[in-house]
């Protein structure tokens, strides 16, 4: 934009991973039947008494630390009052004035901080879901342990809110608070997007953002709220401070309602809930768990291992790839080796479960003796990917699917020779076309060398071999 400055700023919610609710003892399973996991107080049933959940403490403590936040001294919760079929309380037991955490900061990928504006906890409502002519309503999700992180007005680019939302999903998996499933609803996003004339301080007035179910849904209705308010100021038409829907379908967003000011909540101390302070020693036990943040692990994997950006980006974006990978380098150390088959052929059987790194069964462990094989040439390419895709869905020891399945590679010269000769007085008019210049035709042949040989040949001896006898050095 020429004449305008884009202000962002997001709050995410993000459902903790914990075994109950945050005031009650009722599951937080996922897939259990609509309206099993509640009881009289999720379901908000008169004179109930909410009870504090630790563990949802804990992990609030975790990422408030980990976003380098303070930890407030005194912390309690109020109700904030609004009316949803879903919230059968017709308030919801949250934190405002006194969060948990506040003034922190993120590092993104390239470098910049993001300012964190504060970290708290709150439960969650329920799921209405809307048929053709009537709504249901499951009270499974009511009460879940929520948190909220809201981001100073610090990103100025709907691609940058994007890497926010990718580096804040990633720290929050890395220190192990939440499975950040958007599908499942355990990570939400709303965004406040504004403009104002480039140079000028105040900042113009604020739109929100609601029903992006994924980060690429976020960047395109910033991207079109962005046009749309440029264009609305530059005709001197308003901008209304106001919620908008954004409609993945069609491209756009839509009016949903005037945006609520904190005192149309009606906030005020939560009278079954006692204020409180953190434990120091729950602080600092926390501090312990937060390990090392993907960008340092990113910057030690560049230095350590000599890998790539590129490499290095793919295998810190899921804690499950950067712990396989050193421990994979830990039994075999050639960090290029194992990396490029983590990358390629590991990469290509995990896209093909439908669990996807979940269902992979192969331990770092036998991986590495897979990689290990096809460098010191005990297995060629063919062979390794066939034991790397058995043993991802068997986890049986790579020695074991060799011997089974009889796939050691034919190493000896005086085996291949003969099936050298073979491809050659086979495939004259290939071999005329290779004397001819044409190089890319000798790999037809150890193609059919390959096939003879039932994929044992090495093939760098194949091609060696019919080089040498085409060239006039054996017949």
């Amino acid at each position: 934009m020429n004449d305008y400055d884009i202000v962002i700023g997001l709050e995410v919610h993000c459902q903790l991973k914990t075994v109950s609710k945050i005031f009650c003892g009722c599951s937080t399973a996922f897939e259990n039947p609509a309206n099993s996991n509640i009881c009289p107080v999720c379901a908000g049933y008169p004179g109930v008494l909410p009870v504090f959940n630790e563990r949802a403490l804990s992990l609030g403590v975790r990422t408030s630390l980990a976003l380098n936040c303070r930890i407030n001294d005194k912390i309690y919760f109020e109700r904030k009052n609004y009316f949803y079929p879903d919230l059968p309380k017709n308030y919801q037991i949250s934190q405002f004035k006194q969060p948990l955490g506040e003034k922190g900061y993120i590092e993104l990928l390239t470098g910049r901080k993001i300012g964190i504006t504060r970290v708290h906890l709150e439960e969650d409502a329920g799921k209405s879901i809307h048929k053709e002519n009537y709504s249901l309503v499951d009270l499974n999700r009511t009460g879940t342990p929520l948190m909220e992180i809201v981001s100073e007005p610090d990103m100025v680019s709907p691609q940058e809110a994007y890497e926010y939302l990718t580096a804040l999903k990633m720290l929050l998996r890395y220190i192990g608070v939440s499975d950040c499933d958007m599908e499942k609803g355990s990570l939400r996003c709303d965004a406040n997007i504004s403009l104002k004339k480039k140079g000028e301080i105040k900042l113009g007035t604020k739109v929100e953002l609601k029903n992006m179910n994924s980060f690429k849904g976020v960047r395109d209705g910033l991207n079109f709220e962005a046009r749309r308010q440029e264009k609305a100021l530059n005709s001197a038409e308003k901008i209304f401070q106001e919620t908008r829907l954004w409609d993945d379908a069609a491209g756009k967003t839509v009016v949903m309602r005037t945006k609520e000011e904190a005192h149309d909540y009606r906030y005020f101390p939560e009278p079954d809930l006692l204020d409180f302070s953190v434990p120091p020693a729950l602080i600092e036990a926390e501090k312990e768990k937060v390990g090392e943040m993907p960008i340092a692990k990113r910057a030690r994997f560049l230095s350590q291992y000599g890998l790539g950006e590129k490499e290095a980006d793919t295998l810190i974006s899921e804690p499950e790839f950067a712990g396989f990978f050193e421990a994979a380098c830990r039994a075999f150390n050639d960090p290029k080796k194992v990396s490029g088959w983590f990358l390629g052929p590991l990469l290509e059987q995990v896209n093909l479960l439908p669990e996807k790194f979940t269902g992979v069964k192969i331990t770092p462990e036998n991986f590495a003796l897979v990689v290990k094989y096809f460098s010191q040439g005990k297995l060629n390419n063919q062979q390794a990917k066939k034991v790397l895709a058995l043993a991802v869905a068997t986890n049986d020891p790579a020695d074991k699917i060799i011997d089974r399945e009889g796939l050691v590679q034919v190493s000896n010269s005086g085996e291949i020779l003969g099936l050298a000769q073979e491809a050659i007085n086979e495939n004259m008019k290939v071999v005329e076309e290779y004397k001819a210049g044409k190089q890319q035709a000798i790999m037809f042949l150890v193609g059919q060398v390959m096939k003879k040989s039932k994929g044992k040949a090495n093939p760098q001896i194949a091609r060696d071999l019919l080089e040498k006898i085409i060239n006039g050095g054996n017949s």
